[in-house]
């Protein structure tokens, strides 16, 4: 209609059908149901998964499709802590393709560490072991346990207080903090603490509670997700030798105006959030949520975020891991009944595969 209204003819009828997914969270598929608690997950070059059983302590390769399960092998010296310790993080070698070489991070007899077992023909070589850090704290909860190589090629590794607050404070800790090793265990020479000796070696970050979420942006930089005690959990862009705070500061609680700490990027309270993994595809996190049972989701903008936005609230339950897929969509785990103990098996959980639109 012109400024006369002086109608013009139809135009030519039009059709269109929208992608599958093309919000930025779409279709929501189920993979696989699980009855432990799934905790570590990578993704092997031919798309299926590889992941760990943190009760039942075995790693496991699940078919992209979910329809075929194989246990590549119990991991050795495993233990349980009637609470959240056990199998936790894994993640692969960036150099896979060729040294065939699994990372885990797990609870002992004694302590939390971090080994490497090759993965050969379709099962762990137990044989081929290594124990690449060991003497950090364990405790019923708070063990951390997420591990990722980042684009510099070097191991992070992501470990909570170990219920000891002062440990985070404490730089010649191993706990309540992001260390960085080098592939085969060593620490790396430009690390912040590296001349401090010892255990300060390792150190990236400190000041952390207990972490379990760790993911890389574009532009190389680390992300981390947080629990907080009873006020605010955290998201955080992790900066080299900074310090967020713990036990002083709970997310923006108590003495945070002090200069020597980093404040985080994003808080919730802990009821609506209770962050476990992280992931970011084409710079937008995903952060999994426990107690508050939905998948967050944030556009990162410049050093903040968008807003964040809940999707799937109560849908699924306990959201856990959460990693990026072979077909830039996600895998999710749930876990649901059971993953307060370390009983084997007695969980309701799933994997399920997120679409996304771009």
């Amino acid at each position: 209609m012109d400024a006369a209204k002086n109608l013009s003819p139809d135009s030519a009828p039009v059709t269109a059908t929208t992608r599958r997914g093309a919000d930025a969270v779409g279709e929501v598929t189920t993979i696989a149901p699980e009855t432990d608690v799934p905790w570590g997950l990578a993704f092997l070059p031919d798309g299926s998964a590889l992941y760990g059983d943190r009760d039942a302590q075995t790693v496991n390769r699940l078919s992209r499709d979910g329809k075929t399960k194989t246990v590549a092998g119990k991991v050795p010296g495993v233990v349980g802590t009637n609470g959240e310790g056990g199998l936790l993080g894994l993640e692969l070698s960036p150099r896979f393709r060729w040294d065939h070489w699994v990372y885990l991070y797990h609870t002992s007899e004694t302590d939390n560490r971090i080994v490497r077992i090759k993965y050969e023909h379709g099962a762990l070589d137990l044989a081929s072991e290594q124990v690449l850090l060991s003497g950090i704290s364990k405790n019923k909860f708070h063990n951390g346990g997420r591990l990722r190589f980042g684009p510099d090629g070097k191991l992070y590794a992501s470990v909570g207080d170990g219920q000891t607050s002062a440990n985070a404070q404490d730089v010649n800790s191993l706990n309540g903090k992001i260390l960085r090793l080098n592939p085969d265990g060593s620490p790396v020479a430009d690390n912040p603490f590296y001349a401090n000796g010892g255990n300060a070696r390792y150190v990236w970050s400190m000041g952390h509670r207990n972490l379990e979420g760790l993911a890389f942006d574009s532009h190389g930089r680390l992300w981390e997700s947080e629990f907080g005690n009873s006020i605010l959990d955290e998201l955080n862009l992790i900066e080299k030798g900074g310090n967020y705070g713990w036990p002083l500061c709970e997310g923006t609680v108590g003495d945070c105006a002090n200069p020597a700490f980093k404040a985080p990027v994003q808080t919730w309270k802990v009821a609506d959030a209770s962050p476990s993994g992280i992931a970011i595809v084409h710079d937008t996190i995903y952060m999994s949520a426990l107690r508050g049972e939905a998948l967050w989701v944030m556009k990162i903008d410049g050093k903040t975020t968008s807003t964040p936005v809940a999707y799937f609230h109560g849908k699924f339950g306990r959201v856990r891991t959460v990693e990026p897929s072979p077909d830039c969509g996600l895998w999710i785990t749930t876990s649901n009944g059971g993953d307060k103990n370390n009983i084997p098996d007695d969980t309701n959980a799933q994997f399920l595969h997120v679409s996304l639109g771009h």
